[in-house]
């Protein structure tokens, strides 16, 4: 999970929605070769927003720098407790709310730089959300 990626001096990060997931973690019971998630997480020391998106593959290139990518973007925390709310399980990416379905479907953009590790320095753009007909997209 992202540690700096808020902009905070002393980050606690808290997972308030899960929107996808695929795959068993790496080094888990059941693991094969894929496992992906986006997330979005609040910072309880600055109040921040983190969408983190990873990647893990680890079929074998030959080179481990490609088994794992993150991606992450600064978000409003006011607009995603608004949606955490109106979503009945806001931690199970299987949920088929609105939201689940809205915001899983995609990635925010611009897409950032990935990195190889949760701590590599890297860019870190702020992602928007809008609501259209009811259902929030990444703007």
């Amino acid at each position: 999970m992202a540690r700096t990626r808020c902009g905070c001096d002393r980050p606690r990060l808290t997972v308030v929605l899960s929107l996808a997931e695929r795959g068993v973690p790496h080094g888990s019971a059941g693991h094969d070769v894929v496992y992906d998630y986006t997330r979005i997480s609040e910072c309880s020391g600055c109040g921040g927003g983190v969408v983190e998106r990873h990647s893990h593959d680890c079929w074998d290139t030959g080179n481990y720098a490609d088994y794992d990518k993150y991606w992450w973007w600064r978000v409003d925390m006011d607009a995603i407790r608004e949606l955490v709310r109106a979503c009945p399980a806001p931690l199970d990416p299987g949920c088929g709310c609105p939201v689940h379905l809205g915001l899983g479907a995609g990635s925010p953009r611009p897409l950032p730089p990935s990195t190889e590790t949760p701590y590599d320095d890297a860019a870190v753009p702020t992602a928007a959300v809008r609501v259209v007909d009811g259902v929030p997209r990444w703007a």
